[in-house]
């Protein structure tokens, strides 16, 4: 979407990642992006049943911290500012986690100078504005 000439994209609940929501990311100031899951430790999660941790990281779950990682990479261009990490599981996942892997993607896509932001379903998060070609 774009808003006062501010493009954001917002991914949640995708699974997995098409190269067309990879085309539609490109070019986007601001990025809200699920990171729901750390492989190891959704597998070794031990309150879930494993149905429910298969449908959690097939094709209609969830984007797991390096899936998300990898789709940063990819989109990460210029004009990319600010990523909002999303949907960050609290038994199966930890904020610095999903950090680590985004920096590292970030950094990779030699896009070092991007705020990442962490959201929480709990609390609200500081107020950030972007404008058009900045």
């Amino acid at each position: 979407m774009t808003v006062g000439g501010v493009r954001i994209g917002l991914i949640s609940d995708l699974g997995f990642v098409t190269r067309l929501v990879v085309e539609r990311l490109r070019g986007c100031a601001a990025l809200v992006l699920e990171s729901n899951y750390d492989e190891a430790m959704l597998r070794e999660e031990e309150k879930r049943p494993w149905a429910v941790k298969q449908r959690i990281s097939a094709r209609h779950g969830h984007l797991s911290n390096g899936a998300a990682a990898k789709l940063v990479e990819e989109v990460a261009g210029p004009e990319l500012r600010e990523l909002f990490l999303g949907h960050i599981s609290e038994d199966c996942n930890r904020p610095e986690l999903a950090r680590k892997a985004m920096e590292e993607a970030l950094r990779v896509a030699g896009r070092t100078g991007v705020r990442i932001h962490e959201t929480s379903a709990t609390r609200v998060g500081e107020r950030v504005g972007i404008q058009a070609g900045k």
